[in-house]
């Protein structure tokens, strides 16, 4: 899910500058790194559990990976398979509208107001507790056009993660865009020969989220989008509790 230094110091001074009369109280960065870090480690194992249910269950596409996505719209206007590019399609778009929102929410979240950047999440979970509840109602078997409704909610609430963390949390904590994260870890290790630890675990956190829905879609398909609900519930409640960011009265 990468920006420089610049961006990297815009996300901490913003969370600095985000105080009590704003609806946010900040502690030590020492302690909000902290946070940031779990935040980041229960966003992306709910990033591997939403890319393998959209895979599995909503159409055979990815929600979050644009690179594969783009790639199976192109599949598609080829002429191969024009209902997978269709849909890939739709993962695409509706991944840029939530990235749009998200970021809006967590850039203008500081300047005024009650929430704080982290509460991008918000709207992220209101789009996967949305499907859950859909997902729910139809008892696991959506028509075509609900699950396709279903894979552009997600792949929007995944763009919301992606875009909200870059914005909030900044290029250290990505969570669901690991192609940068992976090439870098292998960059160092081959020029400075240093292990890059954090981002081995940042991997093996998307595959062990992967390889967790995929179990629950074998063994209980019906919960199996709980999974990643209740992972970004945790993550936004973890913000701010070790944040001690508080919502204005």
């Amino acid at each position: 899910m990468t920006v420089g230094e610049d961006s990297v110091r815009g996300a901490d001074e913003a969370r600095r500058g985000t105080t009590e009369g704003n609806g946010c109280r900040d502690l030590p960065p020492r302690s909000g790194q902290h946070a940031d870090a779990w935040t980041a480690r229960l966003l992306t194992f709910s990033a591997g559990a939403v890319n393998a249910w959209g895979f599995l269950s909503l159409g055979g596409v990815f929600t979050s990976v644009v690179t594969a996505n783009s790639a199976l719209t192109g599949v598609g206007l080829g002429g191969a398979d024009p209902t997978l590019g269709a849909l890939a399609a739709v993962a695409v778009l509706c991944y840029v509208l939530g990235a749009a929102g998200a970021a809006w929410a967590a850039s203008h979240a500081p300047r005024g107001g009650r929430l704080c950047p982290v509460d991008f999440l918000l709207l992220e979970l209101l789009l996967l507790w949305t499907v859950v509840g859909w997902w729910l109602a139809v008892h696991g078997d959506p028509s075509g056009w609900e699950r396709t409704a279903m894979l552009g909610m997600v792949a929007a609430a995944m763009g919301c993660q992606n875009a909200g963390v870059r914005v909030a949390l900044g290029a250290r904590v990505p969570t669901a865009y690991l192609t940068g994260l992976l090439t870098g870890a292998v960059a160092e290790a081959v020029t400075a020969r240093r292990a890059q630890w954090p981002a081995l675990v940042t991997l093996t956190l998307l595959v062990l989220g992967a390889a967790a829905a995929t179990l629950l879609e074998r063994l209980l398909p019906g919960a199996v989008p709980l999974l990643p609900a209740l992972l970004v519930t945790a993550a936004w409640l973890n913000a701010h509790t070790r944040t001690g960011a508080r919502l204005g009265p």
